[in-house]
């Protein structure tokens, strides 16, 4: 796998995944979090952030598992709701993900394959067919690209130039 790649792609997690660890720092009275990632046709992906005593609470939890969780767990998620799920050790901490100050911190705490068969799900419940795994750094550049501008309307795209011209000021 390209390394460029496997870069951008733990990037564009850790920053999306940061703005719920942002938003989580006003709920103190919560310990567990989650992300939505995709919502649709009925299948659900997302990031669920859970100590490690919730955790050991879930059903039928194997040995391999439990060794991997710290304090502090991601867990990548997609379920259909009806037929099961499926469940992806993503990364822990022994400190509060709500403790980072940024999503650079958040990318040292991410277990590289299993986030990467996580976002495969991810991007197969979205309708993205795009093999990560084989691509150069160019090829994923470009189907990002496609991806961006098949999903986004024209004002979003206005409204994203716009942001990106003032920041280069």
């Amino acid at each position: 796998m390209d390394q460029k790649v496997l870069d951008e792609l733990k990037l564009a997690f850790a920053c999306d995944l940061y703005e719920t660890v942002k938003a989580a720092r006003k709920n103190r009275e919560e310990h567990v979090f989650r992300h939505t990632m995709s919502e649709e046709d009925g299948k659900m992906v997302f990031v669920g952030m859970f100590p490690k005593k919730d955790i050991m609470e879930f059903p039928g939890l194997d040995d391999d598992f439990v060794e991997k969780l710290l304090t502090f767990n991601l867990l990548g998620v997609v379920t259909d709701g009806e037929s099961g799920l499926d469940m992806f050790y993503l990364g822990g901490m022994n400190k509060p993900f709500t403790s980072l100050s940024g999503a650079t911190e958040l990318v040292k705490c991410l277990a590289e394959e299993p986030l990467l068969a996580f976002l495969e799900m991810y991007f197969k419940a979205r309708g993205v067919m795009m093999d990560v795994r084989t691509m150069s750094y160019e090829e994923f550049s470009k189907a990002v690209e496609s991806e961006v501008f098949k999903n986004t309307s024209f004002s979003q795209m206005q409204e994203a130039q716009l942001l990106l011209n003032s920041m280069g000021n």
